[in-house]
């Protein structure tokens, strides 16, 4: 049996979760209980700080993306780690399994995609720190691909979007060197003044 209970800063970016439900404990927290497709675990995710019903797409609070895939449903796997840790994270007060008070239609087979080599809309802006509408018009440009399913939902391939999210990051960096050399021209930076203050703080701490 493989386990696994999510921390903060752990595990992949993207989980795709099947046979999943979600647990509020005793402080009104919610989390996910259900079987990871990716790493064929049982998990118990960290705190659900945003949760889209529409799509079932969701984000912890250690920033990773939740798919949930399929309906609601049970997984020993899962509640093997959620029986073995949740008296822990609940303070021994009772949780309640509040997934059709979130998601009306839990039990319904809906939005599930052919893989796991995609995520909806709602995730992609999520992972790429962008909003909806941005998205969209990157997909317009084509500049990054997507499909559109059969219910409505848009789904967009996880290896583009770490491409273009590779792609932000280096025009970022290159962006960030080019004010700090124009600074440096301007006298408006000097890199030998910051480093001797940064080491004029260690020595008043350390005294």
């Amino acid at each position: 049996m493989s386990i696994y209970l999510e921390l903060a800063g752990e595990g992949a970016e993207i989980v795709w979760l099947k046979d999943w439900s979600i647990r509020e404990s005793a402080d009104g927290s919610w989390h996910f209980v259900g079987y990871s497709l990716e790493t064929s675990n049982g998990r118990l995710s960290t705190k659900i700080v945003h949760l889209d019903r529409a799509t079932r797409t969701a984000q912890t609070l250690n920033g990773q993306i939740y798919q949930l895939v399929g309906a609601s449903g049970h997984n020993l796997d899962a509640e093997f780690v959620f029986n073995s840790f949740a008296k822990g994270l609940g303070n021994g007060k009772p949780w309640r399994n509040v997934s059709a008070e979130l998601i009306p239609d839990c039990y319904e087979r809906k939005h599930v995609t052919a893989n796991c080599q995609e995520v909806t809309l709602e995730a992609a802006a999520r992972l790429l720190l962008l909003s909806r509408s941005y998205v969209r018009s990157l997909i317009s440009d084509d500049k990054l691909p997507g499909r559109v399913a059969e219910d409505g939902v848009q789904w967009i391939p996880i290896d583009a979007l770490t491409e273009y999210r590779a792609r932000m990051r280096a025009s970022l960096q290159e962006a960030l060197l080019a004010l700090m050399e124009t600074s440096q021209r301007m006298g408006l930076y000097d890199p030998e003044a910051e480093e001797l203050q940064e080491h004029q703080k260690l020595d008043v701490n350390n005294k």
